[in-house]
């Protein structure tokens, strides 16, 4: 949520603020918005029910844009949002691979080109003509966000390439199309710990997305436990509850270790990406 057209980077994916005060209206007349905190005693049974038709408006990533327009719209509207930050690119002030990828992605005037640099870098690293093919054919279509070309930069950065190599590609790419370090971009991109603090104080709700927004079913279960573990750390720091609270998949992704993990963590409530009704079973609330 942010000013887009006429900002440095006017090819960003994003919602332009006046849009966003739009779609609150829209909310605002046909839903009922409703707090963390009403979901949250939903799930623990002390309450027996939402009201009808509830709404629930949540804030990935933990954009300094949140601070800057978010914040101030929704204390107007005396209406509460709900934030997820990623711990590590707070803490650390590393810029997370997802938001390098659509920086890229803005920044290019010729995807063409791009995949072309793309490629070739990957077959620098060992990867086949062939591998890079099958990838290209087995992409659908019909994505509802990107087309064929967006989501094959996006899947080679994200998951298809081995981890070194998706980092050292990425951070080429980035130097040469955006043209500014990585952490002097994410101090700029997110918010800072102060920031965070300063919505749990203003009555937001603060939850988890994980320390370092990686795709939980492809991580071990150790690790997917360390993940948990920080970012339960650094919610308490700032102020944030850590029992009965809610965890935000980054990605949208999770698998039954997760769910594991997060029961034994008091976690009560798990946002997913699937598209759907939500359907308030207590039973399904760790992925709503």
């Amino acid at each position: 949520v942010r000013e887009i057209i006429g900002s440095k980077f006017p090819n960003i994916k994003g919602l332009e603020f006046a849009n966003f005060k739009n779609q609150l209206d829209y909310l605002q007349n046909k839903y009922s918005i409703i707090k963390a905190e009403d979901l949250i005693e939903y799930a623990i049974n002390k309450k027996t029910s939402l009201p009808k038709n509830p709404c629930y408006l949540t804030f990935d990533d933990g954009y300094k844009d949140h601070i800057e327009y978010v914040l101030p719209e929704l204390k107007k509207r005396k209406i509460q949002g709900s934030f997820f930050p990623a711990s590590k690119p707070i803490i650390n002030h590393d810029l997370l691979n997802t938001n390098a990828i659509q920086f890229i992605l803005a920044s290019c005037e010729n995807l063409e080109k791009l995949i072309k640099e793309l490629n070739t870098k990957c077959i620098e690293y060992g990867v086949s003509e062939d591998e890079i093919n099958k990838l290209w054919l087995s992409i659908d279509d019909r994505d509802r966000f990107d087309n064929r070309s967006v989501t094959y930069v996006k899947r080679m950065l994200q998951r298809e390439l081995p981890e070194e190599i998706r980092s050292k590609v990425t951070d080429m790419l980035f130097e040469k199309y955006v043209g500014v370090s990585q952490k002097d971009f994410s101090i700029d991109l997110y918010l800072s710990k102060e920031e965070v603090s300063q919505l749990v104080s203003e009555g937001m709700y603060v939850g988890s997305h994980s320390h370092s927004h990686y795709w939980m079913n492809e991580e071990s279960l150790e690790s997917q436990k360390k993940e948990i573990e920080l970012s339960l750390v650094f919610l308490d720091k700032i102020g944030a509850p850590t029992k009965d609270w809610i965890m935000c998949y980054p990605n949208g992704a999770y698998n039954d270790d997760t769910l594991s993990i997060l029961r034994k963590k008091k976690c009560v409530v798990g946002l997913t990406c699937n598209v759907g009704h939500g359907l308030l079973k207590r039973h399904k609330l760790l992925e709503l």
